[in-house]
């Protein structure tokens, strides 16, 4: 693949770099990260061939080598060279159609042997992670499924996809890289403290006891020395309190699988609710980390994903950092907004290397079983053209 990744403060620079490169460069693949208010008052593929796949993401931030810029318009421009190729399946409303948006994204993954897959949806965290529950319910360890959630800092939460100019609001696009392996790792950064518990009453994205005692008991243990009550917790002022103590869930072999953050609590129900389905029978382990404790993390897995290229005499042709708005807010607190992507382009410096924040990330776990969906997570994925 030749690759070539961009990075505008404002969208003027940020269309002429589109239009310019669409003239000059001719890519196979365009794959762009705005902010949410560009889909609503601007379509960019008027001046773009139809032969050209195109897909635009709302975020919150763009991501160019080791810098974030936060209400950016960033991405990506790539032409296949040998025998790679991009074909782009999309599904809308899967909130109403859940079984059969299962369905069709079951159908059209492909195997590692075929090449890698990447998701990006602009659906709500629990009919994602639904969805991912219900495709992957049968192990399948022969696919690369990477991606993440469209986010944006609208109140009401809204996002978009667009697909040659056609937006999605409660859908997702498929991506199917033939002929492109891959490789990742992930970064959770958050330190497991204490026993292991199990859900014993949970519905949807819903906790209501652990090892039957109420949830209430939990999370007033965690609110203690806050200053907040349960009762007051708000997704858009007050949750952040929670960003710093995600839920961790555990295999059946005894590993952490993914993590979940919470999001509040409704007293009417006496439940606390998560970005992302929790099952019933779960086991966890109650979790605690700062931004220190992130970025010792991320130096880790920087050094994982050097290791993995060195071993495997991979270099990739780009890199993807798929990376969570919440985990970002914890940095940003510290002024450590940055810090990251630099980390990470230490060892990298010499691959390009784009990507955003998202409102969840999907990828495989530790164990390289796919399907799984994540909070406050940071994956690279490494792609090369075969």
């Amino acid at each position: 693949m030749i690759v070539k990744t961009f990075l505008e403060k404002n969208v003027n620079d940020f269309k002429k770099r589109i239009f310019k490169s669409v003239k000059e460069y001719k890519p196979d693949l365009i794959i762009f990260f705005a902010p949410y208010s560009f889909f609503e008052f601007e379509n960019i593929n008027s001046e773009i061939d139809d032969e050209i796949k195109c897909v635009g993401i709302s975020s919150v931030a763009g991501i160019k080598d080791n810098k974030i810029e936060y209400g950016s318009y960033g991405g990506v421009f790539i032409k296949f060279e040998r025998d790679g190729f991009c074909e782009i399946v999309h599904y809308d409303n899967i909130s109403k159609n859940l079984e059969d948006a299962s369905v069709v994204l079951k159908e059209n993954l492909i195997s590692e042997s075929e090449g890698t897959n990447l998701l990006f949806s602009t659906s709500s965290n629990l009919s994602v992670n639904k969805l991912l529950n219900k495709v992957f319910k049968t192990q399948m360890n022969d696919v690369r499924l990477y991606g993440g959630i469209a986010s944006s800092d609208a109140e009401d939460f809204r996002t978009f996809i667009s697909l040659n100019g056609n937006l999605l609001k409660d859908g997702f696009v498929l991506l199917k890289l033939y002929n492109v392996e891959s490789f990742n790792t992930i970064s959770l950064g958050f330190i497991p403290v204490g026993t292991t518990y199990t859900i014993t009453e949970a519905k949807e994205n819903k906790i209501y006891s652990i090892d039957g005692m109420p949830i209430l008991y939990y999370l007033n243990n965690l609110l203690k020395n806050t200053g907040i009550k349960p009762e007051d917790l708000d997704p858009l002022k007050t949750s952040e309190v929670l960003w710093e103590f995600p839920f961790l869930f555990m295999d059946d072999a005894g590993y952490i699988s993914h993590l979940l953050v919470p999001m509040c609590y409704d007293p009417e129900d006496e439940a606390l609710l998560f970005y992302g389905e929790v099952l019933r029978g779960s086991r966890i382990k109650l979790s605690t980390g700062d931004s220190e404790d992130i970025l010792i993390d991320v130096k880790i897995r920087s050094e994982e994903f050097e290791s993995i290229m060195n071993e495997r005499g991979f270099i990739p042709d780009v890199v993807f950092n798929i990376t969570c708005t919440a985990r970002n807010y914890i940095l940003l607190g510290e002024n450590y907004e940055n810090k990251e992507q630099e980390i990470y382009y230490e060892k990298l410096s010499n691959i390009p290397f784009t990507g955003f924040l998202t409102f969840g990330e999907i990828g495989p776990d530790r164990m390289g079983k796919a399907g799984k969906f994540y909070n406050e997570t940071s994956i690279l994925v490494g792609l090369k053209e075969r």
